[in-house]
């Protein structure tokens, strides 16, 4: 079985006894912890918590209809899936079986997701917004990049893939992580105070934290003969690594990578600890090197972040999490929950249970692997289900996604579910990318995102992927990353007639990005039509486009014409002649 969070050590079990079955949880004591239940909601509930739905949170009248008689005709059947609240009582899943139970004015059984945290927007259906950091900046955490690029390292470091290009840490570690090293914060406002600039911040504020936490005075002498080496003996571990910094730092071909600074400094810190003195500092990667390369250097005295949920995980809890599980599965009505890491092995073991179940989308596993080594997966209220007779009921593209990504993630995994539940997954509505609660009040929403679909599919897709389409984590950065594009969506949304409004935004971008005036002036006359002499190829282009659009044509037909006609524009803009007609 997997390892679960630190809700497997004690065991504790904690129920409720709602009509028609319970779900028993295993899990600890923290208030920080989701807390799920079985409940009956009636008509007057679901009236209630849809007063507190997210101001984006679209209805579909198909879904609804479905869902409703279901509920009218006693058909519905509790599937695992759960309606959650967060932790302020917003809703962030369930609209639609809500409205569902008002239009059939009868009571339904669901499972109840509560205290999910506010501020971080979970993989439902994989939607997600921006980055950790800007999680951290939402909180109003001050230095939110640099506090994320320290803990980054602080947990690769301590997982041992300081060499292994390992992808960003799960949000909820990161985030249960920072909850447990609150100096972590303190360490990243004194480093950047610091006057060692020559050694690289990404480098200096986690090499300052695992300091402080092994000897504050000796790491503070090694940051200040960085510093100011003159102060110090040239023997002085500091001093070195400013005189290997000033040597390499003005080659490219010779500058110090960051893994191999840290490296050095680890062990030029163990001297400075230790009041030993060394000629050089040398460090090869293993991985560059096999056979004349290290592993990546220890810190003497540093025991690494603390991690309540993880620090007693052994093979005895797990058996005993086991146990209970096991024998909880036998008990009629009741459904035991668990928070499990999921890792590559244990998704295989699940796997193996997933008999008679639908055929698994490989474009939908790719995204969901990229956002898991990219770090964008963190757990939500959303499990893995099992039947009463250990059936995989639903949860095969995450749990093929870890394989491909080869990481854990966390996930609440439920059991002893009805067999008859497998066919209630499929008419649960499926959305499309959506760009969190930063841009609720944002619009064009869907055509920004349609917009930002395009761009990643031409220009960075990953090479040998057929039929993929972006994650919502994925086209959120797009959006971050290329704000020039939320200002093209009134160019495409007015120019309608000529296309699709997110080909012309997407088209629009791209010329302005090439060229912006010549390409503004491109996109004016395109826009007007005005005084053009006769023949012209942006009067032909106009024509053109309204062709394909009557035509309807492709997204690729629409934006290869109109970028074909920029590059003919780009290369005898003839703007005497214009300004002539003019």
């Amino acid at each position: 079985m997997a390892r679960a969070s630190s809700t497997a050590r004690k065991a504790n079990v904690a129920a409720l006894e709602p009509q028609n079955g319970r779900i028993v949880q295993v899990q600890g004591q923290s208030p920080d912890s989701p807390f799920f239940s079985v409940e009956l909601v009636t008509p007057a509930n679901a009236t209630e918590w849809l007063q507190r739905k997210r101001p984006t949170a679209a209805e579909n009248p198909n879904a609804i209809t479905i869902y409703a008689e279901a509920m009218r005709e006693e058909r519905w059947i509790l599937n695992g899936m759960p309606i959650i609240l967060s932790r302020g009582g917003v809703l962030l899943d369930g609209v639609q079986r809500l409205r569902a139970c008002v239009k059939a004015g009868v009571p339904f059984l669901t499972v109840l997701a509560q205290n999910i945290p506010d501020d971080v927007l979970h993989t439902i259906d994989q939607q997600r917004r921006r980055s950790f950091a800007g999680v951290l900046e939402a909180r109003g955490v001050l230095h939110a990049h640099a506090l994320q690029s320290a803990l980054v390292k602080l947990i690769r470091y301590d997982d041992g893939k300081m060499q292994r290009g390992a992808g960003t840490a799960a949000w909820s570690r990161m985030d249960r992580l920072l909850r447990a090293n609150p100096d972590l914060e303190q360490a990243v406002k004194i480093s950047l105070e610091s006057e060692a600039t020559a050694l690289s911040e990404a480098v200096r504020t986690p090499l300052l934290f695992m300091g402080f936490r092994v000897n504050e005075t000796a790491t503070r002498r090694f940051l200040d003969a960085i510093a100011y080496p003159e102060k110090y003996s040239p023997m002085e571990p500091g001093a070195r690594i400013r005189d290997l910094i000033d040597i390499t730092r003005g080659d490219p071909t010779t500058r110090l990578k960051p893994i191999n600074l840290f490296a050095l400094c680890i062990k030029a810190l163990n001297a400075t600890i230790s009041g030993e003195h060394h000629r050089t500092y040398t460090w090869i990667d293993k991985a560059a090197n096999p056979i004349k390369g290290e592993e990546f250097p220890i810190l003497e005295g540093y025991a690494g972040l603390n991690d309540p949920d993880h620090a007693d995980d052994t093979e005895e809890t797990t058996r005993s999490l086991q146990a209970v599980v096991q024998r909880l599965v036998t008990e009629e009505g009741v459904y035991p929950l668990v928070i499990e890491s999921i890792t590559p092995a244990t998704a295989e073991a699940y796997l193996m249970h997933n008999t008679r179940n639908r055929k698994i989308v490989s474009a939908h596993v790719d995204a969901i692997a990229r956002d898991i080594r990219a770090g964008n997966w963190m757990m939500n209220a959303q499990p893995i289900c099992f039947s009463r007779s250990g059936r995989l009921l639903n949860g095969q593209h995450r749990l093929s996604a870890v394989i491909q990504a080869g990481e854990a993630i966390e996930v609440p995994v439920m059991r002893s579910l009805p067999e008859e539940a497998y066919d209630t997954y499929d008419i649960h509505a499926k959305r499309g990318p959506q760009l969190g609660v930063a841009f609720d009040s944002f619009g064009d929403k869907p055509l920004i995102a349609a917009a930002a679909v395009l761009l990643w599919k031409r220009e960075l897709k990953p090479a040998g992927i057929r039929n993929a389409k972006p994650t919502p984590a994925e086209v959120m950065r797009i959006v971050e990353q290329h704000p020039r594009l939320l200002e093209m969506r009134t160019f495409g949304r007015k120019m309608i007639e000529f296309g699709r409004g997110s080909v012309l935004a997407y088209a629009a971008y791209c010329i302005v990005r090439d060229n912006p005036e010549l390409g503004q002036v491109f996109l004016d006359r395109f826009e007007t039509g005005a005084d053009l002499p006769r023949g012209h190829l942006i009067l032909e282009l106009r024509r053109r486009m309204q062709s394909l659009r009557r035509e309807r044509a492709s997204q690729d037909e629409q934006l290869r014409e109109l970028l074909s006609a920029w590059a003919r524009f780009k290369e005898k803009p003839d703007l005497e002649r214009l300004n002539e007609e003019v």
